[in-house]
């Protein structure tokens, strides 16, 4: 008899612990708050308060779709929960990787809903609005037709 009681308790308790609680936001009714960005990706029901941009995007596929090169890897977008970006550029010239300096830029994004950002870079008065398309549970960001993958 103490075997059978000791044996429910333990099952008891594996029952309670249920990781779907454990791992999401719970409402006042107990029910997780499934979150959808702009471009109807779900969190799951993990939410979040930061920007799903914000992070390291390193350059992955080019607008052909093709893998880049290891130099080209290096190329970099970060945007910061400031609101600030900066993107940092490489490539092969004479035959060595070398950052490209004059293509790097520092600026500031705006989440204007619906996959769209406004950019705008540092030294400029106007900025444009951007189509931002991510991909594979937000691990993927599809930015002027190239692919970057976040760090």
């Amino acid at each position: 008899m103490r075997k059978v009681f000791l044996f429910s308790l333990v099952f008891m308790f594996f029952l309670s612990c249920s990781t779907n609680e454990s791992e999401m936001n719970l409402d006042e009714d107990g029910q997780g708050e499934e979150q959808v960005d702009g471009n109807g990706n779900s969190d799951g029901g993990a939410s979040s308060d930061k920007d799903i941009v914000i992070g390291t995007w390193t350059l992955y596929l080019s607008t052909s779709g093709t893998e880049v090169n290891n130099c080209l890897k290096k190329s970099t977008y970060v945007f910061n929960e400031d609101n600030s970006y900066t993107y940092t550029e490489y490539d092969i010239v004479d035959d060595e990787c070398k950052e490209i300096v004059d293509k790097n830029h520092n600026g500031e994004w705006t989440n204007r809903e619906n996959g769209k950002y406004g950019i705008r870079r540092h030294g400029y008065t106007s900025g444009q609005d951007i189509p931002f398309k991510f991909e594979d549970n937000n691990s993927k960001m599809i930015l002027v037709g190239r692919t970057y993958k976040r760090n």
